[in-house]
């Protein structure tokens, strides 16, 4: 199977063709920290046999936001290397990590959006970026990338919704001004051989954000700066999102941009692929090999073959499915694709995660924060 062919990301060589990509655990402390819990999460994902491990975004900012890990000092560098080499114990498995940053949403109804940053911020904002990602080299992983979808604020100065006047908005090359410069620091930071990679939007389906032809143009500046692999995404817009509850703040993921995010059971499987193909299509007409990822309801080794031979992309992403059954990549290799513990997409874990509980599936046996191991269902 071509999902179990070998892969190099950069210089990053993977075993396989298998990436977990990000999903909030919410089992750092409500300071930050890496805990214990969190790491066995990640060291039992390593053991089932993935490629490569991306992990939740990492918070860059100061300001409060429980149970997202974060980088945002020098005091977190001792856990995040202790995570690392955790999973690196396992195996071959390669880790990296997602850098986040988040606009502010408040109680009252109130957003921050992109317009509403100074330039001060936004070098300020640069300089966040540079300080974390010199962490994440000291802690060891092995490739960052930058969380640039969905409501993330990389994401909103991308997007066509950017209505900054000055050189931060307006045309393409303005809007990806930002990430550009955040990418030349690391890079001239990490070095040439470190891995570094964008997850974008392939489209933000609302009303005046990118569409595919943005996002191909965005992927192919990208790979022309030097960038290593495109991780593909969609939705997750607050334009379309359902009203709160009184008291609570707005959610970008409760409209259909948000549910096609994360894809619905009632949505058909692999929902997303499409836009790694187009990406990746993009990418190869204009000579640029880096690898594209997909990502979305991909439940079976089957289909995750058939993305792969018919190069729609690259590296197969997997959250819920390896939520569900960490050892679906090995079973898969070794035949054994009938006792993988399937994801339902029913999406308690991301009921939890609404209510910044413990990320867990539902169909662990009761109790549990991490998949029994082995995990074989009883028939």
């Amino acid at each position: 199977m071509k999902l179990f062919e070998p892969i190099t990301v950069g210089k990053m060589k993977l075993e396989n063709r298998i990436v977990s990509t990000p999903l909030v655990t919410n089992l750092a402390s409500d300071e930050g920290f890496v805990t214990d819990e969190l790491i066995e999460r990640y060291a039992r994902q390593a053991r089932g046999g993935v490629g490569w491990i991306i992990s939740e975004a990492i918070v860059i900012q100061k300001s409060k936001s429980p149970r997202n890990i974060r980088a945002s000092s020098d005091d977190y560098v001792p856990g995040l290397k202790r995570w690392v080499d955790a999973v690196h114990r396992e195996g071959p498995t390669k880790i990296g990590v997602q850098l986040g940053h988040f606009l502010k949403v408040a109680k009252s109804g109130w957003r921050q959006k992109v317009e509403d940053l100074s330039l001060d911020d936004i070098k300020q904002l640069v300089e966040d970026h540079r300080t974390a990602a010199l962490r994440i080299g000291e802690a060891g992983f092995d490739s960052l990338e930058w969380d640039a979808e969905s409501c993330m604020t990389l994401s909103q100065f991308l997007s066509r919704k950017n209505k900054r006047r000055d050189e931060y908005g307006g045309n393409i090359d303005n809007r990806l001004r930002l990430l550009l410069e955040i990418y030349h620091v690391t890079r001239d930071l990490l070095g040439k051989d470190f891995t570094l990679g964008a997850r974008i939007n392939g489209d933000d389906l609302v009303v005046g954000g990118n569409t595919l032809l943005h996002s191909t143009v965005i992927a192919r500046k990208l790979a022309e700066a030097g960038i290593d692999y495109i991780s593909t995404s969609c939705g997750g817009q607050y334009d379309d999102a359902l009203p709160p509850n009184p008291g609570e703040p707005w959610s970008a993921y409760t409209g259909y941009s948000g549910l096609r995010c994360w894809p619905r059971a009632w949505m058909p499987d692999a929902a997303n692929a499409y836009l790694a193909e187009g990406v990746r299509n993009s990418l190869r007409e204009a000579g640029h090999t880096i690898p594209v990822i997909t990502a979305g309801k991909i439940p079976t080794p089957d289909l995750a073959e058939k993305i792969l031979q018919k190069e729609q992309a690259d590296i197969i992403g997997l959250a819920r499915a390896l939520l569900t059954d960490p050892d679906w990549p090995k079973k898969a290799k070794e035949g054994r694709a009938k006792e993988i513990v399937r994801c339902t997409y029913c999406d308690h874990c991301a009921e939890l995660n609404d209510r910044f509980e413990k990320t867990v599936c539902i169909r662990w046996p009761k109790g549990m924060v991490q998949a029994p191991e082995p995990f074989l269902l009883k028939r």
